[in-house]
């Protein structure tokens, strides 16, 4: 399929190695998730509503599977699977990629005495849309909800609106590409044309985003872990908050709740450098290090218990995108195992 090969090339462009193999394939089976939803939805309005089949695929149908292609990426954002702008486009791309492939295949069986250019025009024209509507909807989504997700974590507001102008442009896009049922081939290049073009840009800019970020955060996560590591607290409100609320508690657990914050804020920094060097082509870490940090981090959260950890972590300034890239650290590391 010419949408999987576009896709593996766009992988191919991440500086950062964000995806391995195991989740491009599960985002791939929840496109094909989507498929599957769908296709009893639109069967089931076609059988209600006296429109036909024409004005159902040419108004109809692109809102009705995009709302159900965008539905994945809103549970991604959700529980925090998506971190870089460049995560997002991935992601919506290759869950539009496994739609389009499901999709693809039920028609095959279904409509099986179609020819080749029928199926070389839904290869290379609606399967590259299926992917570069939802990488469209995830980018823009993604930018709206930037603010948050790079604020504290514990002042985290998920927000539905944020989707919804990726959405209409999403469903713009797909409605204006089904306009065209007499003129598959023009649809077919307007999309081969278009969606390269777009997803690039795209990706160019989440990269430089994300380059331009991961040195900021990481200067801020140093100057913490350096205050915290000399025995005193960041100079922030953040800092105040947690240093008043340690000095409230009774030993051990006042001097674990410093070095619960330095040995996190110590180990977000290797998280961020290990991406800048992955996006410079040379990235290496301490696999011992930081396997121990992340085992006396575990060690600290289990000491203070539930009630205190808990207050701590909402106290802390580390943001969703901060655990992203922790959570990506790990993934690394399990990768050299």
């Amino acid at each position: 399929m010419p949408v999987l090969i576009l896709l593996a090339i766009f992988v191919s462009f991440d500086a950062f190695k964000l995806m391995s193999l195991r989740e491009i394939l599960l985002l791939l089976f929840l496109g094909a998730l989507a498929a599957v939803a769908s296709y009893p939805v639109s069967g089931r309005l076609l059988d209600t509503l006296p429109i036909g089949f024409s004005n159902y695929s040419r108004f109809y149908a692109p809102w009705i599977e995009e709302f159900i292609k965008g539905a994945v990426i809103v549970t991604l954002f959700r529980f925090n699977r998506i971190g870089f702008k460049l995560d997002a486009v991935l992601s919506g791309f290759a869950v539009g990629a496994g739609f389009s492939v499901l999709e693809n295949m039920i028609y095959l069986v279904r409509l099986s005495e179609f020819g080749a250019s029928t199926w070389l025009v839904r290869g290379l024209g609606t399967a590259v849309m299926h992917g570069t509507t939802l990488a469209i909807l995830a980018a823009t989504a993604h930018e709206l909800a930037e603010r948050e997700t790079r604020e504290a974590a514990g002042e985290f507001n998920f927000n539905l609106l944020w989707f919804v102008p990726g959405y209409l442009a999403a469903g713009g896009l797909h409605m204006l590409f089904n306009q065209f049922p007499d003129q598959p081939l023009l649809a077919m290049l307007g999309a081969a044309m278009f969606a390269p073009l777009a997803v690039v840009a795209i990706f160019t800019f989440g990269t430089a985003e994300a380059h331009s970020w991961l040195e900021k955060e990481k200067k801020q996560h140093q100057t913490e872990y350096q205050a915290l590591h000399d025995g005193g607290w960041p100079p922030s409100s953040a800092g105040q908050r947690v240093a008043t609320f340690a000095r409230s508690l009774q030993p051990p657990f006042d001097a674990q709740v410093r070095r619960y914050w330095e040995v996190l804020a110590w180990l977000v920094v290797q998280a961020e450098e290990t991406l800048l060097e992955e996006a410079a082509g040379d990235a290496a870490f301490d696999r011992a290090a930081i396997d121990a940090a992340f085992a006396e981090l575990a060690a600290l959260q289990a000491s203070l218990g539930d009630d205190i950890f808990g207050a701590v972590k909402r106290m802390l300034p580390f943001s969703r995108n901060d655990y992203w890239e922790l959570r990506e650290l790990k993934q690394r590391i399990a990768k050299e195992e």
